[in-house]
């Protein structure tokens, strides 16, 4: 009599898809597929294929299901607060990991040193925010911290929050970056505004200001230099 497990149409789907990260790493998967293996997370035995579909149909894309909120993820069919908990602290671990790998001695020397070490944290947000890179000696960033979400002339900072940071990471001066994520990085007048109150509120803190630096999709803009860096220079 033949197995009722065999009849099921994903029997041995989960080994597959292990099989071919293993040979060929997550870019070889469709993004349902991806969504799949985040579920197996949570789910032992039951089909995740279909709990993939519902999840993408409802928000759309991977990176807003991992930026939802964990009561929208609660509301797909087969996704308990175990799972959307866990998904929501996908972003959170990732972000350490950036933290962990790239604040460690990271040296710039360059515009490029720079937007290689600012660009993969603004890949981790997919809407406008404002970061803060803390350096020590010899040009080291030793860690960063993002200050919020939304526009540079929209953020407020916390100016006791802001320098306990600072002396956590030791850090003698920082750098600010935000993102342009749909747009090119040339500056409006509100962002030129901002930048003077925000080197203003440095100045007070007794911080040096070494830059603050604008990625788009086109490159890097430098407050300092007032110019743009392309990004096929970078």
């Amino acid at each position: 009599m033949e197995n009722a497990k065999e009849k099921h149409e994903h029997y041995g789907h989960r080994k597959r898809l292990r099989n071919l990260i293993d040979m060929a790493g997550f870019d070889a998967l469709s993004e349902v597929q991806v969504v799949e293996q985040i579920l197996t997370m949570t789910h032992a035995r039951c089909d995740t294929n279909v709990i993939a579909h519902k999840l993408l149909n409802e928000f759309g894309s991977l990176s807003k299901i991992l930026d939802a909120d964990a009561y929208d993820l609660m509301q797909i069919d087969g996704v308990g607060e175990v799972t959307a908990k866990t998904i929501t602290y996908l972003p959170q671990i990732f972000d350490l990991y950036l933290k962990d790998k790239n604040s460690k001695k990271y040296n710039f020397k360059t515009y490029k040193d720079i937007y290689n070490f600012f660009k993969p944290i603004f890949d981790m947000y997919a809407c406008e925010c404002v970061v803060v890179g803390f350096i020590s000696n010899n040009n080291t960033f030793s860690g960063y911290k993002k200050l919020a979400d939304g526009e540079l002339c929209e953020v407020k900072i916390n100016k006791v929050e802001f320098s306990r940071s600072i002396m956590r990471n030791k850090a003698k001066a920082v750098m600010i970056a935000h993102n342009h994520p749909f747009g090119k990085a040339n500056p409006s007048s509100k962002d030129y505004d901002a930048n003077e109150k925000l080197a203003i509120i440095l100045e007070n803190l007794g911080i040096v200001m070494v830059d603050n630096i604008i990625i788009g999709e086109d490159g890097l803009f430098s407050f300092k230099n007032n110019i743009l860096f392309p990004k096929n220079d970078l």
